[in-house]
């Protein structure tokens, strides 16, 4: 096993080439990387611009007590580039399709960062037969944007352009083969994209190879541009009670949050506040539903993936003991 200064040797067999190539379509595939065996699966949907790495950390320590199954959305990661606009509906259509396709059947257990929690409400939402469990990590809500901005669209606008307009540039410098080391946009990626643990050499190549690639940032820029006006959207049309599905929201509590342009620090942690009220009633839609505030930063799973881990076991432990006294006849 590798001390903590040492990459662990695992991660070539899961995160330096593609895993599980499996079929969404005629000419496309989604890279899955699959752990462990048991029921229920446990499916871990990365944020905006994440693909299957950022979750090695928890799937090293959960991959030994359950099947676990993390994704690259198509164009991210060693997936294949899909369809745009890359829309919620499109992302958890995949995701199913390539379960499908490899005759992974549910329960499941859905965990999902930021974006991803969005999209793992939306594949609730749609087909709740399908999930007995989840588990949302400093999760997006659909009701964001409207609750940051208020009636202030155009301040809202503004930052879209700004971001778009980066994210093309990026995609333009990719075709050009012009994100490369030593140009300044690349150089910042590399130092901004953190590991989720100490990388070999063979994953890190391969993860800085993808952040150059013109699919991953038409791709990014695709469900930026449509996460305010389709996704959140889509999944504002389906939200329903949860019933008692076991649902626990971790909020990150070390972070924030960068002041947005034009903004001042008060500001900043008053959207925060709002961010993390918007947690309380993502909770309130399971009567079992329980946040928690973990000292971390956004991405929870890299700064304390054992809080992630632990979250997933005792939702697992909840779906396992009441599968068991229904067997039993106990319910």
């Amino acid at each position: 096993m590798a001390t903590a200064a040492e990459p662990d040797s695992r991660l070539d067999q899961y995160y330096a080439r593609p895993h599980t190539l499996a079929k969404v379509s005629r000419r496309r595939r989604l890279n899955l990387v699959i752990t462990g065996e048991g029921s229920p699966t446990v499916i871990l949907a990365g944020g905006h611009g994440c693909t299957a790495l950022s979750w090695a950390a928890v799937q090293v320590r959960l991959g030994v007590s359950t099947r676990t199954v993390s994704f690259d959305q198509a164009g991210m990661g060693f997936s294949d580039p899909g369809p745009l606009p890359v829309t919620g509906s499109a992302v958890v259509e995949d995701l199913r399709a390539a379960l499908k396709a490899i005759d992974l059947q549910p329960p499941h257990v859905l965990v999902g960062l930021s974006l991803g929690g969005l999209y793992m409400r939306l594949f609730a939402f749609k087909y709740p037969q399908e999930v007995v469990g989840m588990v949302m990590v400093d999760s997006s809500s659909e009701h964001q944007h409207r609750r940051f901005f208020g009636e202030n669209s155009q301040r809202l606008a503004a930052l879209r352009r700004a971001e778009l307009r980066r994210l093309s540039r990026l995609g333009r410098l990719a075709r050009e083969d012009a994100l490369t080391p030593g140009v300044a946009e690349y150089d910042a990626i590399v130092r901004t994209t953190p590991g989720p643990m100490p990388l070999t050499p063979a994953v890190e190549a391969a993860r800085n190879s993808q952040l150059a690639s013109g699919a991953r940032w038409r791709a990014m820029r695709s469900e930026m541009s449509v996460a305010g006006a389709i996704s959140f959207a889509e999944v504002a049309a389906v939200r329903r009670p949860l019933g008692d599905m076991p649902l626990i929201v971790l909020s990150a509590g070390r972070e924030v949050g960068e002041a947005l342009p034009d903004e001042t620090p008060e500001q900043a942690r008053a959207r925060v506040e709002i961010w993390r009220n918007m947690h309380e009633e993502i909770a309130a839609l399971s009567t079992r539903g329980e946040r928690r505030v973990i000292d971390a930063r956004h991405q929870i799973q890299i700064d304390k993936p054992e809080a992630v881990v632990a979250a997933i076991e005792e939702v697992l432990a909840m779906v396992r003991s009441e599968r068991l006294a229904l067997r039993r006849g106990d319910m």
